[in-house]
């Protein structure tokens, strides 16, 4: 005959401390024995902050550690919906009847995730065990035990640091292990974006050549060869962005030399005069250290984008800025949202129409300038525009 189960009650008569908190680690049961280990009442724990009821040790640079490990154990069982066993971990207890005096205490720590219906993590239950008997004792009275009591009491204080130190490796490995597969999440999701992005030139490639074989009197030659030829020149400009996106980070070949950033915007708005109205603003012979060709490519995916979204205008300034040069390109279109500001520099992302297929690139050209910018030990972020569009500014380290 099935029986009603008072888990409250069970919960109550577990011998071991434990306690169960909301996923923001307020505490909402406790039993008995936790509160007896930290010598509180279960009514000074319900309802707070974990970490809150306890007094904290400034002589203790290990306290905070030990608080920081517990709350990755924590983010670690909400993310894999699994127990996680913690390394003994020291802490800092006050002695009953002083808030000033600490004893040093080892606790051996599981945290349980308590799941919902649909298999969500809705709850932690937090167990743990006094080990401080194994890992320390006190020294004994006597002369003849005071020896062999000290070289025991090394041996536990290097079996604490052994296990310490286990705990770490164990967190890099998992913490190394959810790295590699945020890289394979971002190699396949950037693999499958630019299969996305080569599929389209291709198809337009195909259209054209069926319909030439479907009705090859009405094929006017020169127009559809230009169709070609412009689906083609955008195939390649996605390879090549493709290719140089893809390079290793620390890249041998580049040749850095003094770069006169003043001269080479000079140069290279001659080629944009009949393009847009382009103004200047630069302090004159402003020199980096850098790989010429890089930053060029750099200017220029700027200029394009300024280009595309400009209703009149667009500005270069140049200005030294401390030990940095800071070039701005602006345009004074519509702008970004702040809260887009980062976004447009992943790969692949267009915000609107205006980075259409149809009048822009593959979505590269941003990510490919903010990695020129890495590589040289740079930055590339939006400002505010006074002209309401938007104002790119790259910084980089002028020559010494």
């Amino acid at each position: 005959m099935r029986q009603n189960v008072d888990y409250a009650a069970v919960f109550a008569a577990i011998p071991s401390p434990c306690l169960v908190m909301t996923l923001d680690l307020t505490i909402a049961a406790v039993n008995q024995a936790y509160a007896d280990a930290c010598g509180l009442q279960r009514e000074e724990l319900l309802g707070r902050y974990l970490f809150e009821p306890f007094p904290r040790n400034p002589a203790d640079p290990d306290e905070i550690r030990a608080l920081r490990k517990l709350q990755s154990s924590l983010c670690r069982v909400r993310a894999t919906r699994q127990s996680d066993v913690m390394a003994p971990h020291k802490t800092a207890m006050p002695v009953s009847g002083s808030a000033d005096v600490f004893e040093e205490r080892y606790w051996s720590a599981i945290n349980t995730p308590i799941l919902d219906p649909d298999g969500e993590v809705t709850l932690f239950l937090h167990l743990i065990e006094d080990v401080t008997a194994l890992l320390t004792r006190r020294q004994q009275a006597g002369p003849q035990a005071r020896e062999p009591d000290v070289r025991e009491q090394a041996m536990e204080a290097e079996r604490y640091a052994l296990a310490k130190e286990l705990q770490e490796l164990n967190e890099q490995l998992r913490e190394a292990k959810t790295y590699v597969e945020q890289l394979f999440d971002r190699q396949r999701q950037f693999a499958a974006d630019a299969s996305h992005e080569l599929r389209t030139p291709i198809a337009g490639l195909r259209l054209q050549v069926e319909a030439a074989q479907l009705h090859p009197d009405d094929v006017d030659l020169p127009d559809l060869l230009d169709h070609i030829k412009g689906d083609l020149d955008r195939l390649e400009n996605i390879i090549n962005d493709l290719l140089l996106l893809a390079r290793p980070q620390a890249d041998t070949g580049r040749i850095l030399e003094d770069v006169d950033l003043t001269e080479l915007i000079k140069t290279e708005a001659t080629r944009w005069a009949d393009r847009c109205n382009l103004r200047l603003d630069l302090d004159p012979a402003v020199t980096v250290n850098a790989d010429p060709g890089e930053i060029a490519r750099l200017l220029v995916n700027l200029l394009n984008n300024a280009q595309r979204h400009a209703t009149h205008t667009v500005e270069i300034r140049l200005r030294r800025a401390g030990e940095h040069a800071e070039l701005a390109v602006t345009d004074d279109g519509n702008g970004i949202a702040p809260g887009d500001r980062e976004r447009v520099f992943r790969n692949f992302v267009r915000l609107d129409t205006a980075r259409s297929r149809d009048r822009g690139g593959a979505g590269l050209g941003l990510a490919i300038a903010r990695d020129i910018a890495s590589d040289h030990h740079g930055t590339l972020h939006i400002d505010d525009s006074a002209t309401g569009g938007a104002c790119f500014v790259f910084r980089i380290p002028l020559t010494r």
